[in-house]
């Protein structure tokens, strides 16, 4: 697979980013998967869906406007890989 667009996609599962031990077996340190990151907080969604609200008649309504592996996050993630 050579197309950087169709790179798999990690979800962020982990929202406990300040404890000095992770406790994998504590259901609390992860995140809730049934939820987009951008409704993991009632501010956080309330910007998206009023910038959804405000799109002009005509034009592509969305949430979210950036895609989770475009090739520049794909790139810069795969520099940090050990070879």
């Amino acid at each position: 697979m050579k197309d950087l667009t169709q790179y798999p996609v990690m979800p962020w599962v982990i929202k406990e980013f300040k404890a000095k031990v992770l406790d994998l077996n504590n259901p609390k340190i992860f995140r809730d998967l049934s939820q987009p990151i951008g409704a993991l907080d009632a501010e956080r969604l309330q910007e998206y869906r009023q910038r959804y609200d405000e799109t002009p008649p005509g034009a592509d309504k969305f949430l979210y406007g950036s895609h989770f592996s475009c090739p520049g996050y794909v790139i810069g993630f795969r520099m940090r890989n050990d070879p």
